[in-house]
């Protein structure tokens, strides 16, 4: 029997108890009718303390699976729904409180594995600057331009990723470095690439929204790596377009896409909640994408982040959807 289907049986049996008391009362007085009507009050509790005690031994075996991750066994199904009262909107509930305390560890253990790859690989950045600047000016003084102008992209391009400690910059200072890292990308490449910058609103005030440090490049340097692989040439796209409160940004490149399938797996990993601590600075299988995920929706919640589209032979785009932050909004 459905559990609605007892609750209804419990109230049937109930009424039908205050009906018959009613009922003995016309016929045997009224004394009789208090004995009568207490007794039917008490086998109403009864039956009512009965279907508590089994909703109650239900709720104790869904605690006890979630203690125990037995998450499997705790997914909605026919059987469940049958037995447990509003068991989807518990599981829903329960399953939503157990996934924010996840990703509160998530997020501490993805801190702590940050510094301690940071402190693994330190270097003294003034040595590295000073270095570079040094083969900078020899190749100035030798006349060679397009060494000079790579290097002092490399040291643009180091210097915004290590030296600064910003968590959030302007979307200028992401699209220089963006530019820096192109730079650097076509001298290695022989120019095989393009950068194209498009605004679908008024440039200037968006040029001063802040966003998460290193959201661009790594969307950038999949769509390098992933999108191109079989060809010679492509352009990647930046459009900057704006709401009162979003900030949307879609990277795009023209390069091979990929399938439905493809594409549905790599929005999937792209969401997943697990924690990616082995390769964090992995560029495949949607790694990079994720852990910019993971960043915007640790900052500002779960409304913002990212999603892929593409059509195969055509392309791919990855949109991010950010809150509209202007520089009177961020906290020092």
């Amino acid at each position: 029997m459905k559990w609605m289907d007892r609750l209804w049986a419990l109230l049937v049996l109930a009424v039908a108890a205050v009906l018959g008391a009613l009922l003995c009362g016309r016929i045997v007085g009224a004394k009789q009718v208090q004995t009568v009507m207490l007794l039917a009050a008490m086998a109403a509790l009864l039956v009512l303390a009965g279907t508590l005690a089994w909703v109650g031994k239900e709720m104790q075996d869904l605690l006890r699976q979630l203690k125990e991750q037995e998450y499997t066994s705790l997914l909605p199904n026919e059987e469940k729904n049958k037995t447990l009262p509003f068991y989807p909107q518990l599981w829903d509930a329960v399953v939503n409180q157990v996934d924010m305390a996840k990703e509160s560890d998530a997020a501490e253990e993805y801190q702590r594995q940050a510094t301690l790859q940071a402190l693994q690989s330190q270097i003294n950045p003034h040595f590295l600057y000073n270095t570079l600047e040094c083969i900078r000016g020899q190749a100035l003084m030798d006349g060679n331009t397009s060494v000079a102008d790579m290097l002092e992209a490399l040291g643009n391009f180091f210097r915004y990723s290590i030296s600064r400690r910003e968590n959030v910059v302007t979307l200028a200072d992401e699209i220089n470095n963006i530019r820096s890292y192109m730079l650097i990308q076509n001298y290695r490449f022989l120019n095989r690439y393009r950068f194209e910058l498009e605004f679908l609103e008024d440039e200037e005030p968006l040029l001063g929204c802040y966003v998460p440090k290193l959201t661009l490049q790594p969307i950038v340097e999949n769509a390098l790596i992933h999108g191109f692989q079989n060809q010679k040439s492509g352009c990647v796209t930046l459009t900057v377009d704006a709401s009162d409160s979003m900030l949307m940004l879609t990277v795009s490149d023209d390069g091979e896409g990929m399938d439905a399938a493809v594409l549905e797996e790599l929005n999937r990993k792209i969401q997943s909640r697990q924690t990616l601590l082995r390769k964090p600075a992995s560029h495949g299988n949607g790694i990079a994408l994720q852990n910019v995920n993971r960043r915007i929706m640790m900052l500002y919640g779960r409304s913002y982040g990212l999603h892929a589209y593409s059509t195969p032979g055509r392309g791919t785009d990855v949109e991010i959807i950010l809150p509209r932050i202007t520089k009177a909004e961020v906290t020092p």
